[in-house]
């Protein structure tokens, strides 16, 4: 494959420095395509790929656009660009995709960006890089690159950080088109059963060692934080059949969804399981901690009558109470009881993270208890299996009697 980048930017504003950043991919050896997104007005510098080209073959041109509201026109140009360069990859002519942009062209450009395949380079320069970057990102592995000054002329910053993410580009597409053939033949190789794995600081010991009793029995295990985006890119690995069976071990990425934390994988969580029917063991593990921003900025409904650990300077960590535990195992129940394939929940009744034991912190039995009960009557006459262990999620042998569990249902699968 050629290292061809696809150069996605707003030429009404950002000609000249996406001009610019061509010619410096080019003279790092990659061949660069412009294509302008951009809905304000006429460019600034010729792409080779206009907006009006991206427009061909569809009800929208460019005076159309240039005459919506700019939220309407920014996501018409996003979904003409995404569909232009979905074709240009599935052709072969696409080892990169890199943009440049503020808030608009950022939207536009990731959107493109997280339609594509893990492994195809992903860079965004973005001036929001150094903010909350989720709606962004999302699962992807879409590569945030601070702009530092706005993309705005030609300057001493603008001109070495310009040349940088030019470099990184061409040398992206070129690993891409001499290397990501191998990485793909391997992702695509089923001889070795993948497990995928969920963890949290507060779950390691006992997902570790679950994993390495798995590693000894042959599987390859991808580990994913349960951050929101991890257990979202777990499930899109699933689906596209790269992981063969899940050890859910760390579900606080529910709590999150259903309470308003951090780590937020929305509604879809437990999906992926459900439909292709994988072998699926869940572990409460985590299903104690809600994730929040630091003490200083909590919002002021989880302030009072909480109870809060500092995680670390830029966390905080709140106790889930009877009622939140209620709804966790009815959105588990609900999921679940409609999986195709076997599923198994494996309670640990001696505590759900590192922090919840008797004289610890989230140490709140009732909380726990309103959870168990609530799977145990959920799943009460289904094809689902509940068992119930007395041990600790860190206790020795409960993770690794977990990794037995879902070894047992791979075998049974095959």
């Amino acid at each position: 494959m050629e290292p061809i980048v696809v150069f996605v930017a707003t030429y009404d504003t950002k000609g000249v420095e996406s001009d610019y950043i061509k010619k410096r991919v080019e003279a790092y050896g990659a061949s660069c395509l412009t294509i302008d997104v951009g809905v304000g007005g006429k460019p600034t510098a010729v792409p080779d790929v206009s907006l009006a080209d991206l427009c061909l073959g569809t009800q929208y041109d460019v005076d159309k656009i240039h005459a919506m509201p700019r939220g309407d026109a920014v996501a018409v140009s996003s979904d003409l660009v995404q569909k232009y360069v979905k074709k240009l990859f599935e052709a072969g002519r696409c080892a990169a995709v890199i943009g440049i942009g503020g808030a608009g062209g950022t939207q536009i450009c990731t959107q493109t960006m997280r339609s594509l395949p893990i492994g195809l380079p992903k860079l965004m320069m973005s001036t929001l890089a150094a903010g909350n970057m989720r709606w962004y990102v999302e699962d992807s592995d879409i590569s945030m690159f601070p702009s530092i000054t706005d993309v705005a002329g030609i300057n001493c910053i603008t001109q070495m950080v310009f040349d940088r993410f030019a470099a990184e580009a061409a040398k992206a597409a070129q690993w891409y088109a001499e290397r990501y053939a191998l990485h793909a033949q391997r992702m695509a190789d089923t001889s070795v059963p993948r497990i995928g794995q969920t963890m949290y600081g507060t779950t390691t010991k006992g997902v570790t060692r679950a994993r390495e009793e798995l590693e000894r029995r042959g599987y390859e295990t991808l580990v994913f934080h349960a951050s929101g985006a991890g257990g979202r890119a777990m499930e899109s690995l699933v689906r596209r059949g790269v992981i063969h069976g899940v050890l859910d071990m760390t579900i606080a990425e529910i709590g999150a969804h259903l309470v308003g934390g951090l780590h937020d994988a929305g509604p879809g969580r437990l999906d992926a399981m459900v439909e292709t029917g994988v072998p699926y063991v869940l572990v409460p593990g985590a299903a104690d901690t809600i994730v929040l921003p630091p003490l200083n900025d909590l919002p002021d409904k989880f302030r009072h009558g909480r109870v809060l650990n500092k995680h670390n300077p830029t966390m905080t960590t709140m106790r889930t109470n009877v009622e939140e535990n209620l709804q966790i195992g009815e959105f588990i129940v609900r999921k679940l009881k409609n999986a195709k394939g076997p599923v198994k929940v494996f309670i640990p009744r001696g505590g759900l993270s590192s922090i919840d034991k008797p004289g610890d912190v989230f140490y709140m039995p009732e909380a726990n208890e309103a959870l168990f009960e609530t799977l145990k009557a959920g799943f009460k006459g289904t094809r689902v299996e509940v068992i119930e262990d007395g041990r600790h999620l860190y206790d020795p042998g409960f993770g690794e009697d977990a990794a037995a569990l879902i070894d047992s249902m791979m075998k049974a699968a095959r």
